[in-house]
């Protein structure tokens, strides 16, 4: 039985209450061999790799973890280019715990996954409604379901004059509570958000944004544009606001649901100065979250050690820096907003938690902290109810001798979803350094 990972001082433990355990330790080739095993009379399709591939040296890490709006069911992502569905136990709050987690369904891709997002009206129930939607490099946009282990449609995003795919750098289904109908969804790619009707099959986008006027225009910005892959998106449900941001550490704000004209565009690369003397830094946004009274934007980066908040009323003004994150890599680690609270995991295994945001200025710090795992926390994300946390674990690649030494990671083509592999294994790191790779999803009751 897995253990839960206690730090003395810390003001409160969640209980574990659910786990993949050691499933998916180990490369990708080995844990494919284990799920082979535990998979029949269900829809998967598990990945193959032949006896040189990269793949045996590359460990099988979680790239992000998301909830269905009902509740029912964590979408994971992982290294071995598969989406999986884990469905919840109905008894996951009932012992003994913890409850072993495995996938009911999986999709691989032939090439890295950048984006899914899952439709607002999933409903286990009603399997007509369990859909997501997955953006792999070089391929057309796919709607999947965990009910059918065939890809329902495609939506081909082809640049206009290579005339060659597009990848889609993010993907999102405006909230169901928004005028705009849920059978459209948006897709960032460079300078550019397309909007995609997702009952026609086989077609582009229905709709194509420029976020900048021209690709010749050199200068961007005061209101003019911006220019980048738009690498994050979210969309506020009580003003109908959609903040884009992009790797070049741009923001752009365009009301009517996404679809109305530009509100504004301002940079977050002058944000380096704090009351406290600590110097704020960022390499590129990867994840945008509004308020629940649509005031205030979150902005979240890789490689930064915090979350910046935004007041939209005065465009570009930030009035609070969350400080003491831990997610120096280029990985993208993402955070959660759930009423006046900010929970994020970082690099060294510990989710932190933000509470009262917005009502002090500054550099904050954490309110309280715990250890969830022993490697990288890539998504922290809180079950609709609020009572459960299901957190996710991983590096993207076997630790060098130069990330050693310099703590940090390289990133080609501004996607944290190069897979390079290396010569060195991860065990004979592990024996050396004391590191401890741990490839995990977990779920806690709070």
């Amino acid at each position: 039985m897995e253990e839960e990972a206690t730090i003395p001082g810390y003001r409160y433990q969640p209980q574990l209450v659910g786990s993949t355990g050691a499933l998916y330790q180990g490369t990708i080739t080995d844990t494919a061999k284990r799920e082979a095993s535990r998979h029949e009379g269900h829809h998967v399709s598990l990945p193959t790799m032949p006896d040189d591939s990269p793949a045996h040296e590359v460990p099988n890490y979680f790239k992000s973890a998301q909830w269905s709006p009902d509740g029912t069911t964590l979408l994971t992502s992982s290294a071995d280019n598969t989406l999986r569905a884990v469905i919840i136990p109905p008894d996951l709050l009932s012992p003994p715990h913890p409850h072993a987690l495995t996938s009911y369904t999986s999709h691989t891709h032939p090439s890295p996954v950048y984006s899914t997002a899952i439709h607002p009206s999933f409903s286990l129930s009603s399997p007509a409604t369990t859909l997501y939607i997955s953006s792999p490099a070089h391929l057309p946009i796919r709607l999947l379901s965990p009910f059918a282990p065939a890809i329902l449609a495609a939506y081909p995003l082809v640049h206009p004059q290579t005339e060659t795919y597009t990848a889609a750098y993010s993907l999102l289904f405006p909230p169901a509570s928004s005028s705009e109908t849920t059978n459209t969804f948006f897709a960032g790619t460079e300078s550019c958000i397309s909007v995609f009707d997702i009952n026609r099959n086989g077609e582009g986008p229905v709709t194509r944004m420029p976020t900048i006027p021209s690709r010749r225009k050199k200068i961007v910005g005061g209101a003019v544009g911006m220019k980048g892959c738009v690498s994050a998106m979210g969309m506020s449900e009580s003003a109908g606001v959609l903040a884009a941001g992009t790797f070049g550490r741009w923001v752009g704000l365009y009301d009517g649901n996404g679809r109305g004209g530009t509100v504004g565009v301002f940079s977050i690369s002058g944000d380096r100065e704090n009351e406290d003397g600590d110097e704020y830094v960022g390499g590129g946004i990867t994840q945008t979250m509004w308020s629940a009274c649509g005031r205030y934007l979150y902005v979240v980066e890789r490689v930064s050690d915090g979350v910046l908040v935004f007041d939209v009323r005065v465009l570009g003004r930030r009035v609070a820096w969350l400080k003491g994150r831990n997610a120096r890599t280029q990985q993208r680690l993402g955070a959660e907003v759930r009423g006046r609270e900010i929970w994020a995991g970082g690099t060294d295994g510990v989710v932190r938690v933000w509470e009262d945001v917005g009502e002090s200025e500054g550099a904050l710090g954490p309110c309280w902290e715990f250890r969830a795992h022993d490697d990288v926390v890539p998504s922290t994300v809180l079950h609709p109810s609020g009572t459960v946390l299901a957190t996710c674990s991983g590096q993207r690649k076997p630790i060098t001798e130069a990330t050693e030494e310099d703590g940090s990671e390289k990133e080609s083509d501004g996607s944290e979803d190069d897979q390079s592999s290396s010569k060195t294994s991860a065990s004979s790191l592990e024996s050396r350094s004391g590191f401890h790779r741990n490839n995990s999803l977990k779920v806690w009751a709070l």
